[in-house]
């Protein structure tokens, strides 16, 4: 799959069904070694955010991802 198959994709928490943006909005962390997505950062928007920062981020590990669908992406918080 490519990246840019997935990128308009919604990032939804399984757990309580918060909305993370779409893919395109988020940062991902590869492992140096293998080039493989280790994880990653997608927007926190239920969390506090003062009028200083633009963006509180919420590391995902890509094992987290239970699926990824037709619209969304679904993964489970820890």
């Amino acid at each position: 799959m490519r990246l840019s198959e997935i990128g308009d994709k919604e990032i939804v928490d399984l757990r309580n069904g918060s909305r993370h943006g779409q893919l395109w909005d988020a940062e991902m962390l590869f492992e140096k070694e293998s080039g493989r997505i280790k994880s990653i950062l997608v927007p926190n928007f239920q969390s506090k955010i003062s009028f200083l920062s633009t963006h509180d981020y919420m590391q995902l590990p890509w094992n987290s991802i239970v699926k990824i669908g037709d619209d969304i992406i679904i993964f489970e918080s820890q």
